[in-house]
């Protein structure tokens, strides 16, 4: 019997949901599955915070089950429910997501009608986000809104304990007539306090992959920093892991990846740091304690422009750096400095620097692209696509833009209503990469996903590879006449 229960739901028929990534807003891809499952073989990742939870609840003596309803292309949801009403838990906490959040509360409006009585804790910034419709339609009990990887274990372990809601901390309840803010008592201050999160509820056969590297390797994710402090205006990061830096011991980060190394066989890390170089001391001590272990470990990490040096370079490549992602967002001078890096050196100069320093120290260079943003015209996507074009990074990732809640674009967009309500979008377009769901001040949304395929097409080969082909669409044409 499991007093708990954590739960990474799955993902909804015809759509594949990635519920850690845009800050845990969550993304998705189209898919041609019918039922409730997840496609396997993607580069996916574990909704983290669940790892941290379920390790407090082991250091606080609770029974608990976790389900991990992505880990087949099929989920079982009668055997689910099943089991479910035979434990009878008192509560169940899970996230919820943009894209799948309609499929999601109906699965939970299941589950209390399996287990009358049982509370649901809702995890993730798209709960803390439609917190008051959440709990006043008694699809939640309790949203977190603070300091979720240490206080929902502590949370979940009184209430399997019977205490009431009233005890909870980090987040909101229903009173009733509105949502009644329970502050922390104890804040998080650190990642420190679980010796090693749960990575043993894993299926590990699942985190393998030759996304990068070209070569099939087990991988798993790891946080040496949790949040974000700049004021990026489109980006969910601050809202979704916070906007103040906490830290995991450099020496705590070692051993958490000797251990899923030796006991695990991981080989490859995907550090999920909102920016890994933030805190340059921090970050070097990170390295240092990688090379002083020699794992044979190689990673991937995402940082700015503007934290890195060419010292800082040749230490993460000694360390086990073979990949670094900058968010680059727009190649045109104006909008880079406006709106994509308006909180740093707004130079394009400075970031073809650090593109060409990454790739001179064997490091490969993937910058992400966001395409439609509100000032987004023909002019600056041709401007994107030179500048692409010159610096030559390995590789892009092309998203379109979404004013995703939270974010000072969503708080202007609503106010102006200049492009439309925000509000208005079916939320279950949030995936960033399956259409655009706004226009811009000068482009149709049908000229946004023309500019984007336009995009992808043009980087995707040389100049002579375009002329040719265009040369042989064109004698075709006249053979066909």
């Amino acid at each position: 019997m499991a007093a708990v229960y954590l739960m990474q739901l799955p993902s909804p028929p015809r759509r594949n949901v990635f519920r850690e990534w845009a800050g845990g807003m969550g993304t998705s891809l189209a898919s041609e599955r019918t039922v409730a499952g997840h496609d396997q073989g993607y580069y996916d990742i574990p909704f983290s915070t669940l790892l941290y939870v379920a390790r407090v609840l082991e250091q606080e003596g609770v029974d608990y089950r976790y389900v991990d309803g992505q880990a087949r292309a099929a989920f079982d949801e009668t055997g689910f429910l099943t089991q479910l009403a035979e434990d009878r838990p008192a509560v169940l906490a899970t996230v919820v997501n943009i894209p799948s959040l309609g499929p999601d509360l109906a699965l939970l409006g299941k589950a209390r009608a399996a287990v009358p009585g049982l509370r649901i804790i809702l995890l993730g910034p798209t709960a803390k986000w439609f917190k008051d419709r959440l709990l006043r339609e008694g699809h939640a009990d309790f949203v977190m809104e603070e300091g979720e990887e240490l206080l929902t274990g502590r949370n979940l372990a009184r209430l399997a304990a019977g205490e009431t809601l009233a005890a909870l901390e980090g987040g909101s309840a229903w009173n009733g007539a509105a949502a009644r803010k329970q502050p922390a008592r104890t804040p998080m201050t650190s990642l420190d306090f679980v010796d090693f999160p749960a990575y043993g509820l894993l299926d590990f056969s699942r985190y393998e992959s030759d996304y990068y590297f070209g070569e099939r390797m087990r991988y798993a994710t790891v946080f040496t920093t949790k949040g974000c402090p700049y004021k990026c205006g489109y980006c969910p990061y601050p809202f979704g892991f916070g906007n103040r830096l906490i830290y995991r011991n450099p020496k705590k980060v070692g051993d958490d990846i000797e251990r899923l190394h030796r006991e695990f066989g991981v080989v490859q890390i995907l550090f999920r740091d909102q920016v890994f170089t933030i805190n340059r001391k921090h970050a070097a001590a990170v390295c240092e304690e990688l090379i002083r272990r020699a794992l044979p470990i190689r990673w991937v990490c995402e940082t700015r422009y503007d934290v890195v040096d060419e010292a800082m370079l040749d230490l993460m490549y000694r360390a086990g750096c073979r990949e670094i992602h900058y968010g680059l967002e727009s190649g045109d001078p104006e909008m880079f400095g406006a709106i994509a890096k308006s909180d740093g050196p707004q130079s394009l100069d400075l970031f073809e620097k650090v593109v060409g320093w990454t790739k001179a120290r064997g490091m490969r260079c993937h910058t992400h692209l966001i395409v439609g943003m509100p000032d987004e015209s023909w002019e600056t996507v041709r401007n994107t696509g030179r500048w692409l074009r010159k610096v030559k990074p390995d590789s892009i990732q092309l998203a379109y833009f979404m004013p995703y809640p939270g974010t000072p674009m969503y708080q202007e967009l609503k106010a102006s209503q200049a492009l439309g309500d925000p509000d208005a979008i079916d939320w279950e377009d949030f995936g960033s990469f399956t259409r655009p769901v706004m226009p811009t001040k000068h482009m149709t949304k049908d000229e946004v996903k023309r500019a984007k395929e336009l995009l992808s097409w043009d980087l995707r080969y040389s100049l002579m590879e375009r002329l040719g082909m265009r040369v042989r669409r064109m004698l075709r044409l006249r053979e066909a006449a």
